[in-house]
């Protein structure tokens, strides 16, 4: 898996196409994407290790956390198209 090198935040109004099983990170609180199309699959990591414990679909947004003692991350299921929202 590989890790987007141009995040979406850094893209505000153009839609960011993600490749199948690439990995955004959701560690900025104030930031939020809209998945435009395609399926992610949002894992907490601990200690290096995805927990993987949701889906986000087509139309749905999700919501970017303080890192603390672990992070979040976007796994793309399927090519997604998404949007970074402020």
């Amino acid at each position: 898996m590989s890790t987007l090198s141009t995040p979406p935040q850094q893209t505000f109004q153009t839609a960011c196409h993600i490749q199948q099983d690439e990995v955004l990170e959701l560690n900025v609180p104030e930031q939020a994407w809209q998945i435009r199309s395609g399926t992610v699959a949002l894992c907490r990591v601990v200690n290096g290790i995805r927990h993987c414990f949701f889906t986000a679909h087509a139309g749905e947004v999700i919501f970017g956390v303080a890192p603390q003692e672990s992070g979040l991350v976007a796994i793309a299921i399927e090519p997604v198209v998404i949007t970074a929202i402020p």
